[in-house]
């Protein structure tokens, strides 16, 4: 039946659209892996296929939105997709009075500290709320958005007679939720004059789960608040950003009763050649789920910004830092600045010299009386002091990067990242059998060079087109962990070609292991073809604090993206 009722829409969209009545759009992504090897036991498996298809359909003030998503014989961390079906589906009407969703949908209030949901399938997150969204202004300067709904977790469990893969339905979290929000414009309403930006906003989540606990008395109505403040003048800009929540026992937290709150300070400041921002963080007892014994990346309903800077190169990326959501202490620093053109230090095109410095500590924890541990299941946890460090250090970070361009066709960037990471306590990163978790200090060295443009690097075989040629050299040292990695990189870009050629060399570790990857891509219009053939080692993948495990794995993926 429903799949008769999406054949039915979708000819009823085409029908429309032959008609001139309104758009049809989207986008379209395929992504196929065959594996040589596969996990740590390098076993034999079927390829893994994940496709989706996004269509959008616009006429006046209405809007009709379809993601189709198939997985196939899914990697570690995707099993639950295993099947195809309708992900995400809405319809949305707007005017000049509200903007109204039925359906799927994507929200986030302010950072997120209390309601962030989102898209991100290399993670495997898909936290989207069921239900119905209203978005209005009463009156210039106040715009508020009200929800209810429940999250989409995964597909719906099949039973033991049904094929994995075979059409699937959205399976929906328990708790239900429900919203509020309100943004101010200060400025809008009465300083209309003012050079001082203010911007303010208020918010209120709450999720509703019945207590099916045996043996304790959970709260089923959870309730979580948030008042933020930004004020701005020319180049400054301090934002402070503040979150409440009672208290909510879930296996995130061991079943405590402890309430949790956020505190997020920021400050901005720059002129021309020079800036810098500040931050401070400390998170207490924030995980908030729809579900209390959800685990993973699954039935988030709010989102931990981190304070740590987001890496990009490849050795970079083996040590990365995880939000703590259960209780954290984090400060960051960047620095920018421009040594002036012809100058000793700046030379002819200027020099671009970039400092980030962040660390993040564990909150204060102290025995409450009548508890014999700290967490204890069914107690208050721990009592903490607001403005006190915790005696560990999760994670330090500092990062130098200079650029130099030293002509019209040749720049260099060179990195140095010192890093602490506190396994010993985060437990995130893979051990060798019979190992125990470190406390590791690396140094990483990376120098990057783009050169393009010149007339040496005309190739007979594809005309006037000139390439553009890319390479990194990094090395990373440590006397703990896996031992030091050494990389290099080659890349060739033409105008809708590119190739490259890359390789992760562990020579620090017994085995000395080799990721060797070779990729060649294609690109024309808004459509891109990728092929790449290599082996990926095992890890943490992670975006914006958020992360997920990767399987090692060796083997063939293409992968093609189009939109329309």
């Amino acid at each position: 039946m429903k799949k008769s009722i999406i054949i039915i829409c979708i000819f009823l969209t085409m029908e429309c659209v032959s008609q001139n009545y309104g758009h049809l759009g989207g986008n379209y992504q395929i992504n196929h892996q065959i594996f040589e090897e596969y996990g740590e036991t390098n076993e034999q498996r079927a390829a893994y296929t994940s496709s989706y298809l996004n269509l959008i359909y616009n006429y006046k003030n209405l809007t009709i939105g379809n993601r189709m998503e198939l997985y196939r014989n899914p990697i570690d961390g995707f099993l639950e997709y295993e099947g195809y079906g309708i992900a995400n589906s809405f319809i949305q009407y707007k005017n000049k009075l509200a903007d109204i969703t039925i359906g799927n949908f994507y929200e986030e209030f302010g950072s997120g500290l209390i309601l962030k949901t989102y898209y991100d399938p290399n993670l495997g997150i898909d936290n989207s709320i069921g239900g119905v969204k209203i978005k209005s202004s009463p009156f210039k300067g106040v715009y508020i958005t009200t929800l209810i709904g429940k999250q989409r977790s995964h597909w719906k469990e099949k039973s033991v007679d049904e094929s994995t893969f075979s059409w699937s339905s959205n399976e929906y979290s328990n708790g239900l939720i429900k919203a509020l929000n309100t943004d101010i414009s200060i400025n809008e309403i009465m300083l209309k004059k003012w050079n001082t930006k203010i911007n303010t906003g208020f918010s209120f989540v709450t999720k509703k789960e019945e207590d099916s606990h045996p043996r304790y008395i959970l709260p089923e109505n959870v309730g979580a608040f948030n008042g933020r403040l930004n004020i701005s003048k020319k180049n400054v800009s301090i934002s402070v950003d503040y979150a409440g929540k009672i208290n909510d026992p879930s296996s995130d937290n061991n079943y405590i009763y402890q309430n949790g709150n956020a505190l997020i300070l920021t400050s901005n400041y720059s002129q021309k050649g020079f800036g810098v921002s500040f931050g401070l963080k400390r998170i207490q007892n924030m995980s908030f789920r729809s579900e209390r014994n959800a685990s993973f990346q699954d039935l988030h309903i709010n989102y931990i910004t981190p304070f740590t800077k987001q890496q990009a190169y490849a050795l970079a990326t083996i040590y990365p830092y995880p939000s703590q959501p259960n209780g954290e202490m984090g400060s960051q620093i960047d620095i920018f600045y421009t040594i002036p053109k012809k100058t000793k230090l700046g030379g002819k095109y200027g020099t671009s010299l970039n400092i980030n410095f962040a660390n993040v500590f564990n909150i204060d924890q102290t025995l409450p009386k009548g508890i014999e541990q700290l967490n204890e299941r069914a107690t208050i946890g721990y009592n903490s002091n607001f403005l006190k460090l915790g005696p560990d250090k999760l994670f330090q970070e500092l990062n130098i990067e200079i650029i130099k361009k030293v002509n019209k066709n040749f720049k260099l960037i060179g990195t140095y990242i010192n890093l602490q990471n506190n396994d010993k306590l985060l437990t995130s990163q893979d051990i060798m059998p019979g190992g125990t978790y470190e406390y590791i200090e690396a140094n990483i060295f990376i120098l990057e060079s783009i050169l393009k443009n010149s007339k040496y690097l005309t190739l007979p075989l594809i005309g006037k087109t000139k390439p553009v040629i890319r390479s990194e050299i990094q090395h990373l040292s440590t006397k703990q962990h896996f031992g030091n990695w050494a990389m290099g990189l080659i890349e060739l870009k033409l105008s809708k070609l590119f190739l490259s050629v890359q390789d992760l060399y562990n020579y620090g570790n017994d085995e000395k292991p080799h990721y060797y990857s070779m990729s060649a891509g294609y690109n024309k219009g808004a459509s891109r073809l990728a092929v790449t053939y290599g082996k990926q080692r095992k890890g943490l993948f992670c975006v914006g604090g958020v992360c997920r495990e990767v399987p090692a794995s060796s083997g063939l993926t293409i992968s093609l993206t189009t939109s329309f």
